[in-house]
């Protein structure tokens, strides 16, 4: 069983975190899925969608700040040079002149989201989101009319090694095969830990390195 962390944003689907009309939804890759944890693999795509239940002109942001930007990456989807905004990151709902704009300075990165006056109910911003290391990443929901210095709220993930050893995106047999391949190996050491095997990072590839593994079965990062 995957932990269900104690976060201050969990289900997410399920139970959107609202400040007024504004709420953030967490998804798998494709956009749909919920994710249902927050502990992820390194190397896991996520996507974060901003909706919204009431029409009107909206700013915000979606930003990590030190000492989180080692572990997190926000990405936004097809930038226009036209408009030099990330246009595939805004849906039609949050108006004609909705903007997505990237920068970043000594302390954080990330995007401001405008939606426009005639914006209207709906999912008005996606924005993708990659684990790139170990440990925890905190990605801060800012809503400009409350407060451009801090967050409202924050989606909190920690993440731990990946078991998709192979890299094609799924953890399967392939990997399983791998981990089998290592088994009662007592010579693993950093940097490589027997291509990842060693789960644990004791030295060795043993019984609690397969149930860390198993937790994982057949999850997808993409």
């Amino acid at each position: 069983m995957k932990k269900v962390m104690v976060l201050s944003v969990l289900l997410l689907r399920i139970t959107s975190v609202a400040i007024g009309d504004i709420s953030t939804i967490v998804c798998l890759a494709d956009g749909n899925t919920p994710l249902e944890y927050q502990e992820i693999m390194v190397g896991t795509n996520l996507t974060i969608i901003v909706s919204s239940d009431a029409n009107g002109y909206w700013d915000g942001g979606l930003f990590i700040r030190d000492p989180y930007r080692d572990s997190g990456v926000l990405y936004g989807r097809d930038y226009n040079d036209i408009t030099m905004d990330w246009e595939g990151s805004r849906f039609e709902a949050a108006g004609d002149d909705a903007r997505v704009y990237n920068w970043e300075d000594d302390v954080m990165s990330g995007f401001d989201l405008y939606g426009d006056s005639d914006a209207v109910v709906g999912d008005w911003f996606i924005i993708d989101y990659n684990a790139i290391d170990i440990g925890d990443c905190n990605v801060g929901f800012y809503d400009y009319s409350v407060s451009m210095e801090y967050p409202i709220h924050s989606i909190e993930f920690t993440h731990v090694r990946t078991r998709d050893f192979n890299e094609d995106t799924k953890v399967d047999f392939i990997d399983f095969a791998m981990l089998a391949s290592y088994w009662q190996e007592t010579g693993c050491n950093d940097p490589n830990w027997c291509e990842g095997t060693d789960l644990d990072i004791n030295g060795n590839v043993d019984a609690n390195d397969l149930m860390l593994f198993v937790d994982y079965w057949l999850e997808k990062t993409q």
